[in-house]
Order: structure tokens, then C-alpha cells, then sequence
């Protein structure tokens, strides 16, 4: 794990600071947020952040810094495979999506390759000493739950997860092998789970939303829906999930 520019303060209690984690000739770009003063190895959360996005979103960077603030937890953010400091895509506008990204999905190693670059940051950021290993976290929507259900079915060091805003159905679901992966994954996906639906999203639809959630094989898993169209998770929903979280990862302290 390398540094890549200065401590920076958001406001008085919490900081963040760039990084690389080289895995196989690559270079992984991340961003970590962190208390002022931790107090011992803390909690950590992963936030994978959606697609055409990259790891310091405004919606990613709200989110890192309450639960900094609120909770005392550190956050981390990767650029996804092609996104931000890795590659070409962004948000172009287009409803069909920058080109890189329908290719992306089209490629059989695509999820293999972001578990492995998820797994190699969480390795370098529990080797820091920084972070107490029994209690990581994963939050994320839409492309974040893409990536983010194979990467909590296949990493038991991660013990709680919010995912949703995502399905088997729905156009975002039928490119590449996303629908197949999926269903293998989510049955492996055993950790306390809080799936979030948008009751009129237009990208993954209801019924493929539903039938993602019946598939994770979690014996704590609850759903929470709201109504309106993808991109427009209320405030409530943010709160909410983050509170779920942090409920497993300081549980006994």
C-alpha cells in the first residue's frame, strides 16, 4: 500500500488520504477516510461506488464521511475496473451508456478481477493495523451491489453488507453473464444483509430486484423499498442503511 498524496482534512474529525495497492503489475487506486483520533483498531466499511462513477463521488464521499463522523468507522473506495483513475469510462450522458462500459461486462473475467482487487486493498489495509478483521463492512447500490454480492460470497472477512438498487431482470442485467453470476453468487452470500428496491426502478427491474433478494442465502436479510425510479434513493434509505451497518460492526462496544 502506497500513499499518493497528503492527509487532507474534510472538516475537524475527519481526514482522507489517496493510495495505490499494486496486484499483478496493476495499480489500484483508493481512497481511505479516517477519524481524527481512532482510538484502537476501528471498524471498516468497503463502498463500492456505481457505474460510470468513480471512487469520490459526491454521493460516495457524503456517505464515507458520516460514518466517520457518526460512527467512527474508516471507509475505503477503489476505482472500479475502467472507471476513474483505471481507464476511459464516465458518465457521458448517453442513456446507452459509455461504449467501455457495455464492453466491460461482456468480458468473462470482469468479476474475478474486481474480487481480486477488492481482496488485495482489504489485505493491505488490515496489515496497517489500522482496522479491527472481525469487523468489515461492504456498502453499495447499483454497480457497487454488481461487483459487491460476488465480492460477500466470496470473502468471509466481510461480515455485514448493504446491497441493492440491482437484480436479475431489467436492462442493466442482461449484459454480459451479470444475470448467471448473480444467481450462482447470492446463495454463498451468508453474512446479515439489508437489500434495498426502488419500487419503479427502470434499470433493474421489481420482479428480478425480489427475486435477487429470495436468492441471497443470508438467515438475516431484510428488504427495504421505496418508491421512484432508480437513481432516486430518499435520504431516509441512506441513513437507514448506514445505521445497519453500524449497528453489526460496533455491536459489544
Amino acid at each position: 500500500m502506497r500513499w499518493t498524496g497528503d492527509l487532507m482534512w474534510l472538516c475537524r474529525r475527519v481526514w482522507e488520504r489517496p493510495f495505490f495497492v499494486e496486484r499483478g503489475g496493476e495499480q489500484i487506486p483508493g481512497i481511505l477516510w479516517m477519524p481524527e483520533e481512532p482510538t484502537g483498531p476501528i471498524p471498516l466499511v468497503l463502498l463500492g461506488h456505481g457505474g460510470q462513477s468513480e471512487k469520490r463521488n459526491p454521493a460516495g464521499l457524503a456517505m464515507a464521511r458520516l460514518f466517520v463522523r457518526r460512527n467512527g468507522i474508516g471507509v475505503c473506495a477503489i476505482d472500479a475496473i475502467d472507471h476513474g483513475e483505471r481507464g476511459p469510462i464516465v458518465d457521458s450522458g448517453d442513456k446507452l451508456g459509455h461504449p467501455a462500459y457495455h464492453e466491460l461486462w461482456r468480458r468473462t473475467d470482469t468479476f474475478d478481477r474486481m474480487n481480486a482487487d477488492w481482496s488485495a486493498s482489504l489485505d493491505a489495509l488490515l496489515a496497517s493495523g489500522r482496522f479491527d478483521a472481525t469487523r468489515v463492512g461492504y456498502w453499495g447500490l447499483s454497480m457497487g451491489t454488481m461487483f459487491g454480492l460476488p465480492l460477500v460470497a466470496s470473502d468471509d472477512r466481510i461480515s455485514v453488507a448493504v446491497l441493492g438498487a440491482c437484480g436479475l431482470s431489467g436492462p442493466s442485467a442482461r449484459r454480459g453473464n451479470i444475470e448467471a453470476r448473480h444467481r450462482a453468487d447470492a446463495p454463498e452470500v451468508t453474512c446479515p444483509v439489508m437489500f434495498m428496491v426502488q419500487w419503479d426502478d427502470e434499470i433493474f427491474d421489481r420482479d428480478g430486484a425480489l427475486e435477487l433478494f429470495d436468492l441471497i442465502g443470508a438467515k438475516d436479510k431484510r428488504l427495504i423499498a421505496h418508491p421512484g425510479a432508480h437513481s432516486a434513493v430518499p435520504v431516509e434509505a441512506w441513513h437507514a442503511s448506514r445505521e445497519f451497518l453500524a449497528r453489526y460492526l460496533l455491536a459489544g462496544r
